[in-house]
């Protein structure tokens, strides 16, 4: 895993590896609780946990097909059997017995796994079963990046639109100001229009603003499993983003290929793909089972437990599709082949891995810079509006000029604030490229869908 030089040197991150709750360091119990709810309740999440469910049911299937299988079969009707047959030939008559029948019977089969279709079948089974639990957890990967992003675009959209509208305030300012100097005969039509014009600037950041912060509140919301409308108290009320004060723990690149679910996932579906080339070479070989069975015919109830109408029979049974060999190995070739796009997909997935990290790495220090430059600017800017009050109270200065200096602080800020909101999403950016939060994840609530007398599912509860 490359990291920028700039970054290390810095400070700005350390080798420890991330926690697996990165969320914590935020340090806000809101945030943390918001998380658990939506790992457990997420509605995308839900269909991931199900689909892990019918992967692993695959698998129990295709484990139990390396046991033997028994059949149970009876029967009643008018006719006549192959005993009745053998009986009639015994007797050199062509005169064979047909009437009532009650038939009751028993077959077992087992598959002997010479040539490892069933062994071959079940690895393939278990490997996509582990590929589901991998894509499982990339979403809780990305439910705890976005519910976590959503809270910070929410904190910092709020203190934005705080500082735009103080910005508004001072624009206003200026705006009677520039008419009472006009009034007094000081001023310039052109001032008021001017000021007219910083007014409307002013508000027009407003609305854009308030309407990403509803945004985010809704998303929010959603990801936690709840309607949009249904917004979190404790993420309303923020109004100033929450700061990471320690170097952020990255690890290093063994680490992450280690954390990251779509490595894992690309590696089990690889594995899965190898299987199933055993599987396809399988068919090229005879299917070898053992074989058994017994069954009474009796043309009588009464008759069924008699011993002279049990016929039974135990061997082997051979079932080979050799006529047809093309298409077996047209189906090994096609293994094969997904195995070539497995293996392709794996090592994409690594070299994206490592390219993501990377990338957001070089954004989370570019937006810290700028953060820093921007802080520094906002702070000499405050100390400018501070000498100038000073200045003003001691008629060292203009009613203007005090303005001036009021709203290069309040522009200083904004900005600062802007920077602050590229620095927490270039964070939760790197923290999900880095792979972690699914580790201690909570169990996810499946829904209990409701059932009509047909059977038919009508709506979906869930807790």
């Amino acid at each position: 895993m490359t990291i920028p030089n700039h970054l290390t040197d810095s400070g700005a991150v350390r080798s420890d590896a991330p926690p697996s709750t990165w969320w914590h360091l935020y340090r806000e119990p809101a945030l943390d609780a918001l998380v658990e709810e939506a790992l457990a309740n997420n509605r995308d999440l839900r269909a991931a946990s199900a689909n892990l469910l019918q992967a692993g049911s695959i698998l129990s299937e295709a484990r139990g097909e390396l046991w033997p299988t028994t059949r149970l079969s009876t029967g009643a009707g008018d006719g006549s059997t192959i005993q009745d047959q053998i009986a009639a030939a015994s007797r050199g008559t062509d005169d064979i017995r047909t009437g009532q029948r009650f038939d009751i019977g028993t077959n077992m089969s087992w598959e002997l796994d010479l040539f490892g279709r069933l062994r071959s079948t079940v690895k393939s089974a278990k490997a996509d079963a582990q590929a589901s639990a991998a894509l499982e957890d990339g979403v809780r990967v990305a439910v705890a990046a976005g519910v976590t992003g959503a809270w910070l675009d929410a904190c910092g959209y709020a203190h934005r639109a705080d500082v735009a509208r103080r910005s508004l305030e001072l624009a206003r300012h200026g705006r009677d100001l520039a008419e009472r100097l006009l009034a007094a005969g000081s001023g310039l039509p052109v001032d008021v229009l001017r000021a007219d014009a910083l007014v409307g600037q002013a508000s027009a950041a407003i609305p854009m603003l308030d309407a990403k912060r509803h945004d985010a509140l809704a998303e929010l919301a959603v990801l936690t499993g709840r309607p949009p409308t249904e917004i979190p108290a404790a993420a309303a009320a923020c109004r100033r983003l929450p700061f990471i004060t320690t170097p952020l723990p990255i690890g290093d690149g063994l680490t992450l290929l280690r954390r990251r679910p779509d490595v894992r996932a690309a590696e089990q579906k690889l594995a899965a793909d190898t299987a199933r080339i055993g599987i396809a070479v399988a068919g090229l070989y005879p299917r070898i089972s053992l074989d058994g069975g017994a069954a009474i015919s009796s043309p009588t109830v009464g008759g069924i437990a008699s011993r002279n109408n049990l016929v039974w029979r135990v061997g082997p049974l051979l079932s080979w599709s050799f006529p047809n060999i093309s298409a077996a190995r047209a189906r090994i070739r096609y293994a094969r082949a997904g195995e070539a796009v497995g293996l392709a997909n794996f090592d994409a997935t690594i070299l994206r891995a490592l390219k993501e990290v990377n990338q957001t790495a070089e954004d989370y220090g570019a937006a810290l810079r700028r953060q820093n430059d921007l802080r520094a600017a906002a702070d000499h800017s405050a100390r400018a509006d501070r000498l100038m009050r000073i200045q003003r109270s001691a008629g060292a200065a203009s009613a203007l000029e005090a303005l001036d200096a009021e709203r290069a602080d309040i522009d200083a800020q904004a900005a600062l604030a802007a920077a602050d909101s590229d620095v927490a999403t270039t964070q939760v950016a790197l923290f999900k490229a880095l792979g972690g939060g699914w580790e201690n994840a909570p169990a996810v609530a499946l829904p209990s869908p409701q059932r009509t007398a047909s059977t038919a599912p009508v709506t979906a509860s869930s807790k």
